[in-house]
């Protein structure tokens, strides 16, 4: 369901937001309200018992529909909220006809979570894409983030994604490659 009271939610939202994500991956608090104030954001939340249960953040871009932040509070994991919110904006970016990416960290021993989070992905049809990539900075100073890029329903190569890459950067990241 999309939200439209954003302003209204934030406090919610970004509560969520902070519980889920570390500090080097998630914005300032002013920044991230800018995100998702921006009209080519969707913000699609679950509530349950009166308050927001988990939510998606998506661009909806020329090119392409990215995924930024699927987050659930923490007391509700694992009920199928991600799933749920996930398949609806696969729908949507099947209607539209364009793909669908999302950025993940690489899966590694030393982090169970990611591989549970790349298994959450792959069981709904995604493809994880065998190329180096760098998520820009989040907030000043900070140091970019190498993650994996994946896309829904297929693989890409590197130089398939290097126009949705050079959109992303510049709408979700205010970065424009060279």
């Amino acid at each position: 369901m999309l939200l439209n009271d954003r302003n209204q939610s934030f406090c919610e939202l970004y509560e969520i937001y902070e519980a889920s994500f570390p500090q080097e991956e998630r914005r300032r608090k002013e920044d991230q309200k800018k995100v998702w104030e921006n009209p080519a954001v969707d913000v699609r939340v679950i509530r349950r018992d009166g308050r927001i249960a988990a939510f998606l953040s998506c661009w909806r871009l020329e090119t392409c529909r990215f995924l930024e932040h699927l987050a659930t509070a923490p007391d509700c994991r694992g009920g199928g909220l991600g799933r749920a919110l996930v398949e609806e904006c696969i729908r949507e970016a099947e209607e539209a006809g364009v793909p669908l990416f999302l950025e993940i960290e690489p899966v590694t021993e030393k982090k169970p979570d990611t591989v549970r989070r790349a298994s959450f992905y792959e069981r709904l049809g995604f493809f994880i894409n065998p190329f180096p990539y760098e998520q820009p900075p989040l907030q000043p100073g900070a140091p970019r983030i190498p993650l994996w890029v994946v896309s829904y329903g297929r693989r890409v190569s590197e130089e398939e994604f290097k126009r949705y890459k050079q959109e992303i950067y510049g709408k979700v990241y205010g970065e424009e490659l060279i």
